[in-house]
């Protein structure tokens, strides 16, 4: 992993701080709020519980499990272990491995945590607003059309969180008239070529894309993905080349990326 954070040099109680962890060929994005509100969405291969700590985590009051592949939910356990959780979040839809087998454990070892049905819904992070997108019938897809989607928004910064959502589900997020312009777009399912359409990034317009990914055999990031984020015009930032990726949004819509052994001090200043 990427060294350990430096202190921040902006107000963070001025700012919506998004990371993506740089987990390897896994998913892990931490929020955090003005006045300290924190959310986990995915929770890489791993143990990161110290990475965590690292960046200051010492509750969350939002965990989510876009779907429940080993990617992406190996270091939930660990997690609900080792802080505080107010509520969890997933798609509903079991699994048979291992992995998930030992999430729903460490659940049942916590009832103090509130179970949220990803039904579309809007949650409040102090001043940040999380909209819960319409997931596609269940039974009708598989475990990655089936991801938990966010919109992150402060204020007129807005970002979209896609776990490994595939062209099916980001068709019928477009149907569902679910897909807004936003500054900050995680690049689904990795980067895959199945993780976006042209009609999905014309009508999202991303000035910023971030794709989690480490060392793999699937061949991601795919060139033709890389391609279609690049002519959209958004900059695109990848946790294997740049490690931990966090974009600080202000409410005016502005916002700066830092990576690397940057993250905590602004390197890459936009005006939106």
């Amino acid at each position: 992993m990427a060294a350990a954070p430096r202190a921040p040099t902006v107000d963070p109680d001025s700012v919506l701080r998004i990371t993506f962890l740089d987990v390897g060929q896994a998913d892990a994005v931490l929020i955090q709020a003005p006045g300290g509100r924190t959310a986990l969405v995915d929770a890489g291969r791993d143990n990161i519980v110290p990475l965590l700590r690292r960046f200051g985590v010492s509750e969350i009051d939002l965990l989510v499990a876009t779907h429940p592949h080993a990617d992406h939910i190996g270091g939930m356990a660990g997690v609900i272990a080792a802080f505080p959780v107010r509520f969890y979040m997933d798609n509903g839809e079991p699994h048979t491995t291992q992995t998930y087998r030992r999430l729903l454990a460490a659940l049942d070892a916590r009832p103090e945590i509130t179970y949220l049905e990803a039904s579309p819904r809007t949650l409040t992070l102090g001043e940040v607003e999380i909209d819960v997108l319409p997931l596609l019938p269940r039974g009708t897809a598989d475990h990655n059309d089936r991801s938990v989607t966010l919109l992150v928004r402060f204020g007129e910064f807005r970002a979209f969180l896609s776990g490994d959502s595939e062209v099916r589900q980001l068709t019928h997020l477009m149907n569902q008239g679910a897909v807004r312009e936003v500054a900050l777009l995680k690049a689904p399912h990795h980067g895959s070529d199945n993780g976006f359409t042209r009609e999905f990034l014309n009508a999202a317009r991303p000035r910023v894309v971030v794709i989690s990914v480490g060392r793999n055999s699937y061949g991601h990031p795919r060139p033709a993905a890389l391609r279609a984020y690049e002519a959209s015009g958004a900059t695109v930032f990848r946790t294997d080349w740049h490690g931990h990726v966090s974009v600080q949004g202000r409410e005016s819509g502005d916002y700066d990326v830092s990576f690397g052994r940057e993250v905590g001090a602004v390197v890459v200043v936009f005006d939106d």
